[in-house]
């Protein structure tokens, strides 16, 4: 795997000459505070205007629209404003496609990719100091150890080929601000932790209901929860999740399709979903792929349609899994522990209240009732995140499910 950066991206495109003048601010003439105001007009596109994300990735698309169909495809669809990550089976087809992929654009729209960062030394060996990111210009690949590298927000390990967590926690006040503060200071975009991290906004929802300030301490009962979930926090840091889905490649499987599991309580919902990958003798390896939990509502809902909820957030998953690894919906299958739910969904003569036949229609829209199955609570690996009972590092998200 690598990721790469477009450099200054922003400024490697020009404002039309007739859209400047909204590009208008005053500053001080030949940079000198002790001179007069002038006005000036910006030529480039800038960071904060909110236009230039989408010129520049339109801008950035059309610089590579006569190259090859694999440099498309990869400017397309692994791209994020002006950085790039993908995953390539050989070192040889990685080192390919990036030299390539910088031709294109250096040549379509004298743009520059740079930062290269790998967890493969071959990789990071075919480009010059110029073009590595980082602590990596400097380093002697055959002695020194490869150090983390932030992408897109999260700390990928390249020696270990890894994620891991880096919480800076600080000190936080034992109030409502403080919980909010630590909430805040935890990213996991892909849900690798979401059993902890939804313990958290439920202590800021109980903190919220009853009534205290955003300023005053907590209760002691809060307190006793929010210590024992700082402590969970603290230990993130010796999470280390492999990067890959599963220790088999992707790209080798003769087989691949999702599991996907929902639940539900009174606190919370969850979804998550795990790979299946076949190999050539027809073992399956299964890894981690997406989860999410949200807080439930706080009243006004059963159990049955919290659970209805959980399978429509089930629903939400597949259709982003389906897009970003090109899995058809029609290969994934949905478990959930709620019989109230499957009758739901396979019912054909019973006509329910709107709230139900809505998102029954909004699974149907996505999936066939045959996908749907049931798995017992103590097998559905989602009820990690809604039981709300334990914060310790046993709940994530981050073991094979067979």
């Amino acid at each position: 795997m690598y990721v790469t950066d477009v450099e200054q991206m922003f400024y490697r495109f020009r404002v039309s000459t007739k859209h400047r003048d909204f590009l208008r601010f005053f500053w001080y003439s030949e940079n000198n505070p002790d001179k007069d105001l002038t006005e000036y007009r910006m030529c480039v596109h800038v960071f904060g205007n909110s236009a230039s994300p989408a010129v520049a990735t339109y801008g950035l698309r059309k610089a590579v629209q006569t190259a090859d169909e694999d440099v498309k495809q990869f400017v397309q669809r692994d791209f994020y404003v002006d950085d790039a990550l993908t995953s390539r089976p050989t070192s040889r087809e990685a080192i390919e496609l990036l030299k390539k992929t910088q031709t294109a654009l250096k040549k379509g729209g004298n743009i520059r990719l740079h930062k290269v960062a790998s967890n493969d030394l071959q990789v990071l060996g075919a480009f010059p100091p110029e073009d590595l990111g980082g602590e990596l210009k400097s380093l002697d690949f055959g002695t020194d150890v490869l150090p983390t590298q932030r992408s897109l927000g999260l700390v990928w390990d390249l020696k270990k080929d890894h994620f891991v967590f880096s919480v800076q926690l600080g000190e936080k006040p034992v109030t409502r601000r403080g919980v909010l503060s630590m909430i805040n200071s935890i990213y996991d975009p892909l849900g690798f932790i979401a059993p902890i991290t939804i313990t958290g906004k439920i202590l800021l929802r109980e903190a919220i209901s009853s009534g205290l300030d955003w300023d005053v301490p907590l209760s002691t009962d809060h307190v006793t929860k929010w210590q024992e979930w700082r402590e969970s926090v603290e230990k993130l840091q010796t999470i280390s999740i492999p990067r890959m889905f599963t220790q088999f490649s992707y790209s080798l499987a003769t087989g691949v399709s999702v599991s996907i599991y929902s639940d539900a309580s009174e606190k919370a919902i969850a979804s998550v979903s795990y790979l299946n990958l076949t190999d050539s003798e027809g073992c399956v390896h299964s890894g981690f792929l997406l989860g999410k939990a949200k807080l439930a509502p706080m009243k006004g809902h059963s159990i049955p349609r919290l659970e209805l909820c959980a399978a429509v957030l089930s629903t939400e998953i597949a259709e982003i899994v389906s897009v970003q690894l090109d899995i058809p919906l029609s290969e994934m299958i949905f478990y959930t522990d709620s019989k109230v739910v499957l009758g739901y969904i396979y019912n054909k003569t019973r006509r329910f209240y709107t709230y139900v036949s809505n998102r029954v229609e909004r699974i149907l829209n996505v999936t066939r009732t045959e996908q749907w199955r049931y798995v017992s609570t103590n097998k559905n690996p989602a009820d990690l995140a809604t039981r709300c009972s334990s914060v310790s590092l046993d709940s994530v998200w981050i073991k094979d499910v067979s």
